[in-house]
């Protein structure tokens, strides 16, 4: 989820809590930091400390949850929330939070509980109705989940509504209201590939085999990148003799999904009735691998063994077969063969005689499918929407429950754009850093001789870099930067230098805490006016403190578009003066460029923000994260053309994402 989770978890988790002591205030809001900004790890670090002082509050119980929930630990967010809900169970967030974590933990009737307790608070939440949707079929709740897709379709008849509804429908067993509804569906929204693909997979339950092929080849034209509906057009296309497409199917959904069972069995039937044997044989292998008691790609196997001359594993493979089907002629008829091979006469004479009684003592047409292994290729079931279900849950987690027409407009859609109206992330600001993430594609090793001289005076415990690419302190790497912390403050009170400021005010960064980062930096200044590093990380900080005050709902002021008056104006200015103060010192320092073409982007000055793009450019003829973030400019302008030509130069460079918006550019 490329989405900032906690960037507007803020207004749904409130409690409104006053806090007595203004040191747990400033811990509070450098955790509050450290959880915007996605560093889990140390978000905890500081909630605990909050909690050992004050184990009265619930906030930093919910806001540690929150924080396990990104690393995956739901039994801890659980135990958090409901900490949390003990201390106050007024707190509408924390019923959805736990709510989450117990979908994640398969606790369905707990999760649905939970999303009850938060609706009785914001009923008309038209987002946690369609959750509470997923939930109630998850546990096959029907007639309840019918009863909040109607409450819904009262008010938005979109498709994918109407999708669940058929889905439902078809679970009841009802087909002929199914059928209706996926129509309905495709009439709402013809360009979604899952209602064609729902349509036709019903219509081929039904026979209808034309009107299914018509319907998967609409799906298919539409990029569906649902393996099932390769599988069942190319069973289509076996029926009708097409050998060619049915392979190219096959083998479309062996790419999509290599783990898809019914796939890998229906191509080995099909490379076995047309003589690649052994190829066959492969297929079965990875289909017994996944479920070794799959008793058709068994029997398949038992046969093309028998082909080959790979007798002992068919003797085993029938063996197996008859000791779970001992009522299967087949696989008599198929051991007999098999013995007779080997010469033992006898024993084929044997296994010939059972299979003949069996045929004599079994009725004409009666025979039931857990009687003996299904032993022809295999339709694909119809997918169901949990994927988009669970993205919706995602989705309004990181919204903090809130309705769709109030979701933030900031969100990670970079590399998944499909109209160039609609706000994207460009590649973030580049900043000074021990730690950086390795990348093999984007060249992460840029060099600027200020930094580098600065290195070679040792005066850090290591050494600066710039990146553009953050990661997540360890617990182990957070106490190492608090100790510095200690010793840099042993060091200024002892005797203040401007490299003392710079240092603490690096290692006050690492840590969140942008407040005392902010004043380091601006006594280093102080004592030193000419030291290029502390301007660019005095900008750096205060360009993220502004970012948290215009993604922060709690922040009443910030409106989902800048009006004629710009919001936080002074803050907007100081940044900028700050790197036009390290451009003026550093002229070749490309970086301070291109942190502030993404400031004018912030403000929504595209035209400001190609010019100082091109500069840095200038300064760094193969700046890969300058060419992407100028392209996608462009596209804010509506000029594709030379976006097309900077992103094709940005994924050249390493910015993989720059090819998947170059194709949804052509596919417009």
């Amino acid at each position: 989820m490329k989405k900032k989770i906690v960037s507007l978890l803020f207004i749904l988790f409130s409690v409104g809590t006053s806090w007595s002591q203004l040191n747990t205030d400033r811990v509070m809001a450098i955790a509050q930091n450290a959880l915007y900004f996605e560093d889990y790890v140390l978000a905890i670090q500081y909630f605990n400390q909050i909690i050992s002082v004050k184990p009265y509050l619930p906030d930093p119980y919910l806001y540690r949850g929150i924080a396990k929930i990104q690393l995956g630990d739901f039994a801890g967010a659980e135990a958090d929330c409901s900490s949390a809900l003990a201390l106050n169970p007024f707190i509408p967030g924390a019923y959805y939070a736990r709510g989450f974590s117990r979908i994640k933990l398969k606790e369905l009737e707990g999760a649905e509980s939970d999303l009850n307790k938060y609706l009785e608070y914001n009923p008309v939440n038209d987002d946690l109705l369609r959750l509470r949707i997923w939930v109630y079929d998850l546990q096959k709740k029907y007639d309840l989940a019918l009863k909040d897709i109607d409450q819904l379709t009262k008010k938005n008849k979109d498709s994918d509504l109407l999708m669940d509804k058929g889905q439902i429908l078809m679970e009841k067993n009802d087909t002929i209201g199914a059928m209706t509804y996926f129509t309905d569906a495709i009439k709402a929204d013809s360009t979604k590939c899952n209602g064609w693909s729902a349509l036709a997979t019903l219509k081929m339950m039904q026979h209808d085999n034309s009107g299914a092929l018509h319907d998967f080849d609409k799906a298919i034209a539409l990029k569906s990148k649902y393996a099932g509906d390769y599988i069942n057009r190319g069973l289509l296309n076996y029926w009708n003799k097409n050998y060619r497409g049915a392979f190219a199917d096959y083998d479309k959904a062996i790419e999509l999904d290599d783990k898809s069972i019914i796939a890998h069995l229906n191509r080995g039937m099909l490379r076995s009735e047309v003589g690649d044997l052994n190829n066959a044989v492969s297929d079965f292998n990875k289909v017994i691998a996944a479920e070794p008691e799959n008793y058709e790609a068994l029997y398949q196997r038992a046969l093309l063994n028998t082909e080959i001359g790979d007798y002992r594993q068919a003797t085993l493979d029938f063996n197996k077969i008859i000791a779970r089907y001992p009522g299967f002629s087949p696989a008599f008829w198929g051991r007999a063969k098999v013995k007779q091979l080997q010469h033992d006469a006898k024993g084929a004479y044997l296994d010939q005689m059972t299979a003949q009684e069996i045929e004599k003592k079994k009725p004409r047409n009666t025979v039931k499918k857990e009687e003996e292994p299904n032993t022809q290729a295999q339709m694909a079931k119809s997918t169901k929407s949990n994927e988009t279900k669970a993205s919706i849950f995602n989705d309004v987690l990181a919204r903090g429950g809130n309705p769709s027409d109030e979701a933030p407009k900031k969100g990670g859609l970079r590399g998944a754009i499909q109209n160039v109206n609609i706000e994207i992330s460009n590649e973030p600001n580049f900043v000074l850093s021990y730690y950086s993430k390795e990348n093999e594609l984007k060249r992460l090793g840029y060099y600027f001789s200020v930094i580098d001289d600065y290195n070679k005076q040792h005066k850090l415990n290591a050494k600066l870099k710039i990146t553009n690419d953050e990661i997540s302190l360890t617990q182990e790497m957070i106490q190492m930067h608090f100790q510095a912390i200690d010793n840099m403050t042993t060091e200024i009170n002892r005797k203040p230098n401007a490299d003392a400021y710079f240092v603490r005010g690096i290692n006050y960064a690492l840590v969140k805490d942008y407040t005392n980062a902010v004043q380091d930096f601006s006594k280093v200044i102080e004592l030193r006016p000419d030291f290029t590093m502390a301007y660019f990380c005095r900008a750096n900080i205060l360009y993220k403190l502004l970012d948290f005050k215009l993604n922060n709902p709690e922040n009443k002021e910030v409106k989902s578009e800048f009006k004629d008056e710009k919001l936080y104006k002074h803050d907007f200015e100081t940044i900028a003066k700050d790197y036009k103060k390290v451009i003026e010192l550093a002229p070749e320092f490309a970086f301070a460029r291109f942190n502030l073409g993404n400031l004018y982007c912030q403000e929504k000055d595209f035209e400001s923000a190609i010019d100082i793009y091109t500069e840095a450019l200038r300064s760094q003829p193969d700046f890969a994260e300058a060419f992407f973030n100028r392209g996608l400019a462009y596209l804010f302008l509506n000029d594709a053309k030379k976006a097309n030509i900077d992103l094709s130069k940005a994924g050249e460079l390493g910015i993989y994402q720059a090819y998947n918006i170059i194709k949804r550019l052509n596919d417009n």
